[in-house]
C-alpha cells in the first residue's frame, strides 16, 4: 500500500493584529517531498510515517508546514499556499492508494474563513475516492465542509496537546484498515453553539477530563471507534463557529446515538469550565504572604499568548508589578517580545545600565512602558521544548537579553514563541523553582510542565488579543444564539447543530 501524507498546521487567531504568511511556515517547519522522511519532531507527520512503516506500507510525502499561531493568513500567500498543495497532491494522487493529512482546523486566510475546509476540498477533488483520514488539533473548529471531504477525521485527545505523534499513528492505522477491509466507517458530527475559554480545557482533571472519561467509556462499550471532542479555538471569529463532536464507527446508528450523548455532555458542562481572573496586585500581595515557603506562584498573561495567535508583546504585567512596587522585593521573571528593545540592550552590552522603552512594537493596542535596567545576559533564543510540545521541538525566540530591574529578570526576545515551557528562561539563567513569581504566556499549555513545579497557578485579568474573558472580544459574525453570549435557549434548534 502507498499512502500519501501531508499536513499544513497553523492556527488563526483573528483578533490578532498580526498576519501571517509563507515565512511562519519557513521560520519554524517546512519540509518538501523526501524531506519529511528525515523529520527527527515527533509531530503529526512522524507518528503516520512510523504507522506506515510498522505496517509495511509505503509512504509517499509531499509537504510538511507548521507555524506558530497566528492572526490570519495574508491572502497572497494563501493562494500560493493552495497552488503549492495542489502540485504536491497532484504529483501523488495517481499513485496513492489513500491520503493522510494533518492540518490544524481553526486556520483563517483573507477571503477564506474555513482554509481547512477549502484545502481538504481540493484534496478530495484531486485523489478521487480513494480512503482519505485528516487528523485535526483539539482546538479545531470543525465545519460542514471540512466534514463533507475525508472519509474520518480524528483529533488530538490532550490539552496541554502531548499526543501529536500518536494523533498521526492513530488516525493512519484507521485509514490502513480502511484499506485492507474495503470498508468505509460511518462519522457523525454533531455542532454546538458555544465556545468556552482555553484556561480551563486540561485533560488530566477537572470538567474537560470528565468529558472525556465518557467518550472513552463509549469507545469500550463499542459505540465508537474513535471520538473527537473539539472545544474550537475561542479567539476566531467567523460565521459557522462552535464546539463540536465527531465520532467515527462501523455502525451508522450508534454513531450517530453517541454524537447525541457526548454533544449533550458537552453542553451540560459548560459553566464548569468558567475561569476565576486575577489582578497583579492580588498576586504580588499573596506572593509576599507565601514567600519561600510553597515555591513559586505561577501567572498567566494568557491575554498575550503566542501560543494562541497573540502578540507576545504586552507590556500590562511589566507597568502593573512596578505600580506595586514589585521590583524592590519579589524575585520575578517576566517575558516579552520587543526586537528593538533587544538591539539596544545589545548595543550597550552585558553589565551596562540602559533606559529601554518596553511592549507594544506589534500590537498598537496598548502603551510601551519605559524602564531602566541593567542588562545581564544575551543569547540566541534557542531552547529544546519539554512535555508539553512533540518531542525535540526547538522553540527560537531569536536574540534575546535579560534585563534586571530591581529584582525582576525581564527576558526579551526578538521573536514571540510559547513561553510556557521552564526550558526558556533556563536556557538565559534563570531557575523558575528559584523565583517568587514566574510569568507564562499561554492559556494551559503551559501546565504540561509547571503543574509539577508550582502549586499555585492563576490566571491574569489582563488585555490581549487571546483573553479567558471571551465576552471582552467585539465578535461579529457568530449564529446568535451563541454561549456565553446567550444562554438559555435550545442548543439543538441553533443554527450551530447538525444532526
Amino acid at each position: 500500500m502507498k499512502i500519501l501524507v501531508g499536513a499544513i498546521v497553523q492556527e488563526s487567531n483573528t483578533f490578532s493584529p498580526y498576519r501571517s504568511g509563507l515565512e511562519d511556515f519557513r521560520g519554524n517547519i517546512h519540509l518538501l517531498g523526501e524531506e519529511m522522511l528525515g523529520l527527527e519532531i515527533e509531530n503529526e507527520v512522524r507518528g503516520s510515517l512510523q504507522a506506515l512503516q510498522d505496517n509495511g506500507a509505503e509512504a509517499l510525502p509531499t509537504l510538511c508546514l507548521y507555524a506558530v499561531s497566528a492572526g490570519r493568513f495574508g491572502g497572497a500567500d494563501f493562494s500560493a499556499l493552495e497552488q503549492l498543495m495542489t502540485e504536491r497532491v497532484l504529483a501523488a494522487a495517481e499513485e496513492c492508494d489513500g491520503v493522510f493529512f494533518a492540518m490544524h482546523g481553526a486556520m483563517s486566510a483573507e477571503g477564506c474563513d474555513d482554509v481547512e475546509g477549502r484545502l481538504s476540498g481540493i484534496i478530495r477533488s484531486l485523489i478521487g475516492d480513494k480512503p482519505f483520514v485528516l487528523s485535526l488539533d483539539l482546538h479545531a473548529n470543525i465545519t460542514r465542509e471540512m466534514v463533507r471531504h475525508p472519509d474520518a477525521i480524528v483529533g488530538y485527545r490532550t490539552f496541554p496537546h502531548t499526543d501529536f505523534y500518536e494523533t498521526g499513528y492513530r488516525a493512519t492505522e484507521l485509514l490502513l484498515s480502511m484499506l485492507r477491509t474495503g470498508r468505509r466507517p460511518s462519522m457523525a458530527y454533531r455542532k454546538i453553539p458555544m465556545i468556552i475559554p482555553a484556561e480551563n480545557q486540561q485533560t488530566m482533571y477537572g470538567p474537560f477530563a470528565e468529558l472525556w472519561a465518557e467518550a472513552s467509556a463509549g469507545e469500550a462499550d463499542g459505540m465508537s471507534a474513535v471520538t473527537s471532542i473539539f472545544p474550537v479555538q475561542c479567539w476566531l471569529d467567523v460565521e459557522e463557529s462552535g464546539a463540536s463532536v465527531i465520532v467515527v464507527g462501523e455502525d451508522r446508528e450508534k454513531a450517530e446515538q453517541e454524537a447525541d450523548r457526548m454533544a449533550a455532555l458537552f453542553w451540560d458542562k459548560r459553566h464548569a469550565f468558567d475561569v476565576q481572573l486575577h489582578s497583579v496586585a492580588e498576586i504580588v500581595e499573596l506572593a509576599r504572604r507565601l514567600r519561600g515557603t510553597e515555591g513559586p506562584i505561577v501567572i498567566s498573561d494568557s491575554a498575550d499568548s503566542p501560543g494562541a495567535g497573540s502578540t507576545g508583546d504586552s507590556a500590562a504585567v511589566l507597568r502593573q508589578l512596578l505600580a506595586c512596587g514589585a521590583e524592590k522585593d519579589m524575585n520575578a521573571l517576566l517575558v516579552v517580545t520587543d526586537a528593538p528593545a533587544v538591539a539596544a540592550a545589545i548595543d550597550a552590552g552585558v553589565g551596562r545600565e540602559v533606559s529601554l522603552s518596553i511592549g507594544h512594537t506589534l500590537n498598537p493596542a496598548g502603551e510601551p512602558i519605559a524602564v531602566r535596567g541593567t542588562v545581564v545576559r544575551i543569547g540566541d533564543g534557542r531552547f529544546r521544548l519539554g512535555g508539553g510540545h512533540a518531542k525535540n521541538t526547538v522553540a527560537r525566540m531569536g536574540r534575546c537579553v535579560v534585563l534586571e530591574i530591581g529584582r525582576i529578570s525581564l527576558l526579551i526576545g526578538e521573536r514571540a514563541v510559547f513561553s510556557g515551557d521552564p526550558s526558556m528562561y533556563r536556557t538565559m539563567g534563570l531557575e523558575p523553582t528559584a523565583a517568587d513569581i514566574v510569568m507564562v504566556k499561554s492559556a494551559s499549555q503551559f501546565r504540561a510542565d509547571y503543574d509539577a513545579l508550582s502549586r499555585h497557578i492563576y490566571i491574569l485579568d489582563t488585555p490581549g488579543s487571546s483573553p479567558a474573558n471571551i465576552r471582552s472580544l467585539p465578535f461579529e459574525k457568530l449564529a446568535r444564539p451563541f454561549y456565553p453570549f446567550d444562554d438559555d435557549f435550545d442548543w439543538r434548534k441553533s443554527q450551530g447543530y447538525e444532526n
